[in-house]
């Protein structure tokens, strides 16, 4: 069974984080300089800032869809771990009603003397 390593799994989580709301904070503030530092005889049209609002959005939807699938991964992972665990328990519980039958069965057919 596949197990995530918890210490690498949180470090890739952190780094992620950081690289993510850096990535987000540079795209802004280069958008933010560029409307601040563009011509105003000839400013930036619109189709492209459009186009650019569209690919952070796109970004950011894909960072968010990436985690919601880690996350689901994990729960996922989690259930499976139940239902094994589970199975274990029913398994000896029916080991046991087993058992229980074969002395029944021993004493039926070969009773004490």
């Amino acid at each position: 069974m596949y197990r995530f390593d918890e210490n690498s799994e949180k470090k890739e989580e952190v780094t992620n984080d950081i690289n993510n709301s850096l990535d987000k904070e540079a795209f802004l503030k280069l958008l933010v300089t560029q409307l601040a530092n563009q011509n105003p005889l000839n400013p930036v049209e619109d189709k492209e800032f459009i186009a650019q609002l569209a690919q952070f959005s796109a970004l950011e939807q894909m960072q968010n869809l990436n985690k919601n699938l880690i996350s689901m991964g994990e729960k996922i992972i989690h259930t499976l771990d139940y239902l094994h665990l589970n199975s274990l328990q029913a398994n000896a519980e029916i080991l046991n009603e087993l058992i229980n039958i074969r002395e029944a069965l021993e004493s039926y057919i070969m009773p004490e003397e």
